[in-house]
C-alpha cells in the first residue's frame, strides 16, 4: 500500500511537472521594434527611432520647469502600434545619464520634466514584466534656463 502511495504522488508530480497554461493564461510577448512619440496636445510626432539605432527629432529642446506630456507608442517589427493601453504589462520607462529631466511613465503616456539646465542623454525602456524588451538609442535633451528660453511654445515649436 505504501509503495502504491509513492507511485501515486510521483506520477502526480511528473504530471504537474509536464503541464503547459493553457493560451489564454500566458502574456503574449511584444516584439517591439521602434518607438514613436506624439505630442498629447497635438499628435504632432515628436520624435521617432529608426531601427531603434537613432533617433529624428533631436536634440530634444526644453526650458527649466517645462512639462511635456507625450504619447508614447511601440511599433512591432511590421510598423504596427502596439496598445500600451490594453497591454497592462508594458509600460515606457525613462533613464537619464544626468538628473537634469525626469521621466514619469503614464497609462498610455507620459511626462519629461525639466529640472535644471544643461545637456544631456535619456533613453527609453519597453518594460514588460520583470524585464526590458526594448532599450533606446541614447536621445540628447538640451535644458535651458526659464529665464533665457529660446523656445517660444505658442508657435507651436516641438520638442
Amino acid at each position: 500500500m505504501r509503495r502504491h502511495v509513492s507511485f501515486c504522488f510521483a506520477l502526480c508530480a511528473l504530471a504537474l511537472l509536464g503541464c503547459e497554461h493553457p493560451i489564454a493564461v500566458v502574456t503574449p510577448h511584444a516584439e517591439v521594434a521602434d518607438l514613436v512619440f506624439t505630442d498629447s496636445l497635438t499628435a504632432a510626432v515628436v520624435m521617432r527611432t529608426t531601427d531603434n539605432r537613432t533617433w529624428s527629432g533631436a536634440p530634444v529642446q526644453l526650458c527649466v520647469d517645462e512639462v511635456r506630456t507625450l504619447v508614447p507608442k511601440p511599433l512591432d517589427f511590421r510598423g504596427v502600434p502596439v496598445d500600451l493601453v490594453s497591454r497592462r504589462d508594458l509600460e515606457i520607462r525613462g533613464e537619464s545619464a544626468d538628473p537634469i529631466v525626469l521621466w514619469e511613465p503614464l497609462r498610455g503616456r507620459g511626462r519629461l520634466t525639466a529640472l535644471a539646465p544643461g545637456t544631456t542623454r535619456v533613453r527609453f525602456l519597453v518594460w514588460h514584466l520583470t524585464h526590458a524588451d526594448l532599450v533606446s538609442p541614447w536621445l540628447d535633451v538640451v535644458v535651458h534656463p526659464a529665464a533665457s528660453c529660446p523656445i517660444n511654445r505658442s508657435s507651436g515649436a516641438s520638442l
